[in-house]
């Protein structure tokens, strides 16, 4: 694999890890206050 290729990989994990957190607040904020966390939860859970 040359640099380029390396660069990318690391560019983009960086992006899916920073989609989860966002992700998360975005489904969070569409829900009751109650379920909210929870929510939120659940998307952490699923990262790993």
């Amino acid at each position: 694999m040359n640099q380029a290729d390396t660069a990318w990989m690391l560019v983009s994990t960086a992006l899916v890890l920073l989609m989860t957190p966002a992700l998360a607040f975005f489904y969070g904020g569409l829900v009751r206050s109650k379920n909210a966390l929870n929510t939120m939860m659940m998307s952490f859970v699923s990262l790993g």
